[in-house]
């Protein structure tokens, strides 16, 4: 019973930590887009297609290859739309100071080669794919990958949803595994496993455009129910197979955490889908496309058009 009340305890201490969630959602995203005129038509659209943002702290600058960015918000994250232009200076710019800077392509041969020490090459990647219907999941999984708003990098773009809220569940499934292998107190590593599937419900949430709401406790109920679940399930095996506690645990931690976590990545989805309008409607807090702003992106500002642009 002492064991329930504690972890009941810690659902709530992580309930009223939910605030870190929705300030990590209302960050403020800058995605810079580099288009070199020359770029295949295919891509451009398919950038531009995936990247329009659904929430006022999401902006995407769109600026030619060789446009002055000088008095504009730092971003972010930095696309380049790589065509017949040498982008060799620019992407080396961009690592050297720490941003990280994706080369979108049609094939991978078609990026060039960027000499760089160690850390900046790390910033370096290549989006590559000839089919412009793959090429948004791919940009998701660079983003997700390249920027620690994750959070607010999902709630402005709905594209990139799937790809942070995977990576959030394989990172709370192996820190679970972990509690579960090196826990030596019995019992001690249930409350920890717990407490970190209820932060990750928070951060889904969080990351699907949500608010804390009703909904959200009966989800951390539901994430407590499944818990207590794994936890008897763990003690069964450990009754049937003794000698591989440690192994038996963390697996339990790894496969329940992942569980647990893609069933409430669903659950979100399918509210997404129930909610979606017409492709028709027009779209809530996006600025128009075709506007042009030459100085630094304010709030509520959505698409940022500077000099050229995707066509």
């Amino acid at each position: 019973m002492a064991s329930k009340k504690g972890s009941a305890g810690r659902i709530l201490e992580v309930l009223s930590s939910g605030r870190g969630s929705l300030r990590g959602r209302d960050e403020r995203i800058v995605v810079r887009v580099h288009v070199d005129p020359a770029c295949p038509a295919d891509v451009a659209r398919a950038v531009k297609s995936a990247l329009v943002p659904v929430r006022s702290g999401a902006v995407v600058e769109v600026v030619g290859l060789d446009e002055p960015v000088e008095g504009l918000e730092a971003p972010d994250v930095v696309l380049v739309l790589v065509g017949e232009g040498d982008c060799r200076p620019l992407v080396s710019a961009y690592a050297r100071s720490g941003v990280g800077v994706a080369m979108v392509v049609e094939g991978a041969l078609d990026a060039p080669r960027v000499e760089l020490p160690g850390q900046a090459e790390g910033l370096v990647g290549i989006v590559a794919s000839s089919d412009p219907e793959a090429l948004p999941g791919q940009l998701a999984a660079w983003l997700a990958s390249a920027t620690d708003k994750r959070l607010a990098l999902a709630a402005g773009f709905p594209f990139c949803r799937r790809a942070v809220a995977d990576a959030l569940v394989s990172r709370c499934a192996l820190e679970n595994a972990v509690v579960g292998a090196v826990t030596l107190i019995p019992g001690s590593d249930f409350p920890v496993m717990t407490a970190n599937q209820a932060k990750l419900a928070l951060d889904l949430a969080a990351a699907y455009g949500r608010d804390i709401e009703p909904a959200r406790a009966a989800e951390l109920a539901a994430v407590l129910a499944g818990g207590l679940a794994w936890r008897g399930v763990a003690r069964a095996l450990l009754g049937t197979i003794p000698g591989v506690g440690a192994l038996l645990k963390a697996g339990v931690g790894y496969g329940g955490t992942m569980a647990t976590g893609n069933a409430l990545r669903l659950r979100l989805e399918l509210e997404d889908a129930a909610a979606s309008v017409p492709e028709s409607a027009p779209r809530e807090k996006t600025a128009p496309e075709g506007r042009v702003q030459l100085g630094p992106a304010q709030d509520g500002d959505g698409y940022v058009t500077v000099g050229g642009g995707v066509r």
